[in-house]
């Protein structure tokens, strides 16, 4: 077993200890995404399905995995995960990793997802491999309609209060409108 998975392994084990605020239960959500390309500006709707959400505390872990490891490693740790999936159109992704905390007017989800790396970038060793997530952050307020944030290519922090920060490449995040609870 890797240094990683060890680590993660007895983070875990220790970690309900730190889990003790209350999880959203998740559910399914739209919303319409606007990005800035560089065609002009682009607007689309789409699902994101979280299951079986993270706290603050429980992710924990990760820190120490990015914090030794980098961007890779964490990738390599949260793959697969199973965490729910991001509907676009007719296409599907995975969702790697969800964190959800209440807030003062509903919950906030942080979902993170691994991007495939196209050939050119890791054939041309570009600085976007370096940013190899694809992060959803938004409010589901209790009523109405919330907003958020998408960053299609970033790499991934956490803050001291153990909250994920992500860093676009190239560009600004795009705007998420219209974010509602769907079930």
């Amino acid at each position: 077993m890797s240094k990683h998975l060890q680590a993660i392994a007895l983070a875990l084990l220790v970690t309900p200890a730190l889990a003790t605020e209350p999880v959203p239960a998740g559910g399914e959500f739209s919303a319409t995404a606007t990005m800035r390309t560089r065609q002009g500006t682009r607007s689309m709707g789409f699902d994101v399905v979280v299951t079986n959400p993270m706290s603050i505390g429980e992710a924990q872990p990760f820190k120490r995995v990015l914090a030794e490891g980098g961007q890779q490693a964490l990738v390599n740790a949260i793959r697969g995960a199973g965490r729910g999936r991001i509907r676009l159109g007719g296409l599907e992704y995975p969702v790697d990793l969800v964190v959800g905390e209440r807030v003062r007017d509903g919950e906030r989800y942080t979902v993170v997802t691994a991007r495939t790396l196209k050939f050119v970038e890791v054939q041309e060793g570009r600085a976007s491999i370096n940013h190899p997530f694809t992060i959803i952050v938004f409010v589901a307020p209790s009523f109405g309609r919330g907003e958020g944030q998408i960053y299609t290519q970033a790499a991934l922090s956490v803050d001291a209060e153990g909250h994920v920060q992500a860093d676009q490449y190239d560009g600004q995040p795009g705007t998420l409108r219209n974010v509602r609870r769907i079930r």
